[in-house]
């Protein structure tokens, strides 16, 4: 196959995994990127989030036209994601690879074991944390999804809805960073997003439609094996580093 055709598949496959569960796209399009495309890690981490960033745009607005997007409740995770897709934009070319690669596994574990409080200060703080972390793509927006069902009680929905917001302006502005610093990947870019794009907004009326609670245990199998492939990689020959 050739590269562009991989980029198309990885770009299918995450927009479908994004509409699908209100985000986790990401986390299959840089596990692919790097073990199948041989992207570098840093290329292909912010590569991702550029990618991701028009598949939550057309899934918010499948929401909204549903009526099913609440503002309110998204507002104190949009502010933090704000501030922490900032500074983890800032930091993200001096994160040793090493970190990303462990960070990135980790996150694919424990999501793989979790599919298988309420008021502003800890959804905000909540939003800056995962904020930082979606900005480096690994895995911020699954670990927020987890946090807002399993320890805020938000319905799994709402949850959905405000995760695929929340990334909007939490990987916007991570992405001048990254564009600054030579990280996005533009034939990536052009392969993946078109493709992306009409996959995460067929899932994402798809799953305002039906239960898509049926598709998380073979996504948390595939977090499982994504996960321990990182883990315990043996040292691979990618593209060269962008810068």
């Amino acid at each position: 196959m050739t590269e562009k055709g991989k980029y198309r598949v990885c770009g299918a496959l995450a927009g479908t995994v994004n509409g699908l569960f209100g985000g986790g796209g990401g986390i299959p399009l840089a596990f692919l990127l790097r073990s199948w495309a041989k992207l570098s890690d840093k290329t292909a981490l912010a590569t991702c989030v550029a990618v991701i960033f028009p598949f939550c745009l057309v899934s918010v607005l499948v929401y909204a036209f549903r009526g099913a997007l609440p503002l309110g409740e998204a507002l104190p995770y949009l502010v933090g994601g704000l501030a922490g897709g900032w500074i983890g934009g800032r930091l993200f070319k001096d994160v040793p690879n090493t970190w990303l690669k462990r960070i990135f596994a980790l996150f694919l574990l424990y999501g793989a074991v979790r599919y298988s409080v309420t008021g502003w200060l800890f959804p905000a703080l909540c939003g800056l944390l995962t904020g930082i972390l979606s900005s480096w793509g690994v895995g911020g927006g699954t670990l927020l999804l987890l946090c807002m069902t399993l320890f805020f009680g938000v319905e799994q929905r709402t949850a959905q809805a405000i995760n695929l917001l929340y990334f909007l302006p939490t990987a916007g502005i991570s992405l001048f960073a990254h564009r600054k610093n030579g990280y996005l990947d533009k034939a990536v870019l052009r392969a993946a997003i078109p493709t992306g794009t009409l996959c995460a907004l067929a899932a994402a009326f798809l799953t305002t439609m039906v239960d898509s609670s049926v598709f998380r245990k073979p996504f948390g199998l595939f977090l499982l094996y994504a996960g321990l492939s990182i883990l315990f990689e043996k040292k691979k020959n990618s593209k060269k580093e962008t810068p």
